[in-house]
């Protein structure tokens, strides 16, 4: 029997904000008794126009009236009441993530746009939705190798690693066509700090009030295009082009292939050509320069730029389309309880009950005003003993606890039994265990109602002035 659940993308990033309406399918593919929901196809049902993302005067606030107003009148443009969303994501990206009133913003467009939306800002989820948006996972279980996906927008560079489909690795960089703006009178109205040391370190004398020039435009779109590239190629890397990252610096990246998302990637795959800095300024910013740079560097180096599903449109969709995660039937779940959003995750790393209650004892400490989902991964069908056993390490330390609602997510498949065992030793809670769910430390959970005998649940991250 096949079931469907209406989600929606909502994405306010530096320079844009978008909203899509997607319709995921359900299934079971089960072959024995024992049921097994899968997602088997994910459709696009509408793509809003491409706003500027709207802030008050003085660029420090997001204006989030005008937000709201885009958001009602494409609600009414796509047929969609909010009480028909299931699922989906309001993500606040790039520069606009850092802005002072973001996080107030953003729980209030989460409330504007639906019962279950998980709200949530920050590079890693950012890119790994992205790299969903723009193809790159698929391509991946194509592609010889593996894929890294960067998504440029105003303000970041957002790139995931894709190895057969699987995220291996995210990470950002300060790299963005918004971080210097133009007028039309070709005149520099805005830098952003995060790039200063940058340009110290190559001594380019742009600075707010002046007229850009052309030859110095392009040192510094050439030099974000290298960095890029450096990236890419695992090589060494300059001390201000290091404090370009946002949090940890890029792993080792495996032999692969690149693509690119975001504003930017318009103008890396489109085969023109820009000489003249009234060519540029008439997009308020160094975007299409800084797509030109990167088209031309990373072609130099032979590293040829796989072409991309979507590109300015990559985030939106993955929030729209790829942001959710099922848990399957054979799960407890206390349904007068949910949903329940912005969940902090304990992650055990024990390999046994006995570690798994002491470790559990230790880290609660760091949560003395709220209950977080304890995750773990569990081994593969344990036996009856080991279940009363993890229960009873669970329930000892949970006993004490004043929350009513107690979350469990294991990443291997025994939720129900798990859950049922540790509902008798603790009776008058409301017991949520979850399988098939990957979560670690500083993560955070979404878990909306059941819906087609499955549970959603968005697994995140919440930064926000990073």
């Amino acid at each position: 029997m096949q079931e469907t659940l209406l989600s929606v993308g909502i994405d306010l990033g530096t320079t844009t904000t978008q909203v899509i309406f997607s319709r995921i399918y359900l299934e079971s593919a089960a072959v024995t008794a024992i049921p097994d929901i899968k997602i088997t196809k994910k459709e696009i049902l509408y793509r809003s126009p491409i706003y500027f993302t709207p802030v008050l005067p003085g660029g420090q606030d997001i204006d989030f009236a005008a937000v709201a107003g885009i958001l009602q009148t494409e609600y009414q443009s796509a047929g969609v009441q909010k009480n028909a969303i299931a699922t989906g994501a309001v993500i606040i990206t790039g520069e606009t993530a850092r802005k002072e009133n973001a996080e107030a913003v953003l729980h209030r467009l989460a409330e504007f746009a639906g019962d279950f939306v998980v709200a949530t800002a920050g590079p890693d989820l950012e890119s790994v939705l992205a790299g969903y948006g723009a193809g790159a996972a698929e391509l991946s279980k194509q592609e010889a190798g593996s894929v890294v996906n960067f998504d440029i927008g105003g303000g970041t560079t957002n790139a995931a690693l894709f190895i057969n489909g699987a995220v291996q690795q995210t990470f950002a960089l300060d790299i963005g066509g918004r971080l210097v703006r133009l007028d039309e009178q070709q005149y520099i109205t805005y830098i952003s700090e995060r790039v200063q040391p940058f340009l110290a370190e190559r001594n380019l004398p742009l600075f707010v009030g002046k007229k850009a020039e052309w030859n110095e435009l392009c040192l510094l779109t050439d030099a974000f295009a290298d960095t890029l590239l450096a990236v890419s190629k695992g090589e060494k890397l300059s001390p201000a082009a290091k404090e370009l990252f946002i949090g940890p610096a890029a792993g080792e990246l495996p032999r692969h292939k690149v693509m690119f998302s975001g504003g930017v990637a318009e103008f890396i795959y489109r085969n023109s050509t820009a000489d003249r800095v009234e060519d540029i300024a008439i997009f308020g910013d160094i975007g299409p320069l800084l797509g030109q740079s990167i088209r031309r560097r990373f072609e130099a180096a032979g590293n040829i730029p796989l072409l991309s599903k979507e590109k300015i449109r990559a985030t939106v969709i993955g929030a729209g389309s790829h942001s959710l995660h099922i848990s399957g039937s054979t799960v407890t779940a206390a349904s007068s309880a949910l949903p329940l959003k912005n969940l902090p995750v304990l992650f055990l790393a024990a390999q046994t009950p006995a570690e798994m209650e002491q470790e559990l004892k230790n880290k609660l400490i760091l949560f003395p005003e709220e209950l977080p989902a304890i995750a773990f991964r569990g081994s593969c069908a344990p036996s009856y003993m080991i279940l009363r056993q993890m229960a009873a390490a669970l329930a000892s330390e949970l006993r004490e606890r004043e929350e009513k609602t107690i979350v469990v997510l294991i990443e291997e498949d025994f939720a129900k039994a798990l859950g049922l065992t540790l509902q008798r030793l603790l009776p008058d809670r409301s017991i949520i265990c979850l399988d098939k769910i990957k979560a670690g430390d500083g993560d955070y959970v979404d878990i909306g109602r059941p819906v087609g005998g499955v549970v959603p649940v968005v697994v995140k991250t919440l930064i926000f002035n990073v």
